[in-house]
């Protein structure tokens, strides 16, 4: 598992999984605990949320970006690296279901996620895939997250495992996504010194992941995750 960070404002978080899920999906004002999983010294980590709102971000990679290919989707859409460091590893295992429609929200909820994680990595808040993939909380988010991380000097390296995917179309042009996360096998790395913080797995290290997505005329082409909450220590998973 890896260390947490504390913030206040009204957004997305991460609560425990003492309360019933129904009574806190996608709600939008609680405590935040922050997975330290970034790096230091990098990038300018502003406290001002880059713009997601002045176009396609540029796909073009800086020189310190992975070569991990971007897992691909169909619909043409120009999109931004995704790619992650050789030394973390992202499995999510959901087959496709068949329905084009799903199968976009299971894609673009997955390369948010792993925009979030790849920023972090790199120590770039201004990394444009986790803006081009969210907006609303789950933008703040991912923000707050990444900057919590680059400020702590963490970055994400093991292998970390997201898994039982569950997608429903609640109308046309938005969409929930509910998925397990194991982070038993990925750790915080000491960006300074290489060190690994390695702890062992205990029920926290199981996360259920519940998004709020949406396909509109600002949503650059695909299913920006909107709205974002985290269960810790999830019995579901």
């Amino acid at each position: 598992q890896l260390p947490w960070y504390r913030m206040t404002y009204g957004g997305p978080y991460v609560i425990r999984s003492t309360l019933p899920i129904a009574s806190v999906a996608f709600a939008v004002s609680a405590s935040v605990l922050l997975t330290a999983c970034g790096g230091g010294g990098g990038s300018d980590s502003s406290d001002k949320i880059p713009s997601a709102d002045t176009g396609t971000p540029s796909v073009t990679a800086s020189p310190s970006a992975p070569a991990t290919p971007t897992p691909s989707a169909s619909d043409g859409v120009e999109r931004p690296s995704t790619g992650l460091p050789t030394d973390l590893t992202m499995t999510f295992d959901w087959p496709k279901t068949g329905d084009a429609t799903k199968d976009a929200v299971l894609n673009d909820g997955e390369q948010y996620i792993r925009a979030l994680k790849r920023a972090s990595a790199l120590e770039n808040l201004k990394d444009p895939a986790y803006q081009f993939y969210s907006r609303n909380a789950a933008l703040t988010y991912a923000h707050d997250q990444i900057k919590a991380n680059i400020d702590g000097g963490w970055a994400p390296t093991g292998q970390d495992h997201y898994y039982d995917a569950k997608v429903k179309i609640v109308r046309s042009g938005s969409a929930t996504l509910s998925f397990c996360r194991d982070q038993s096998a990925v750790f915080s790395k000491k960006v300074k010194t290489g060190e690994v913080n390695r702890t062992t797995p205990n029920a926290n290290s199981f996360l259920l992941y519940n998004l709020l997505l949406v396909n509109d005329k600002g949503s650059n082409g695909v299913w920006q995750s909107s709205q974002i909450t985290v269960i810790e220590g999830a019995a579901q998973c």
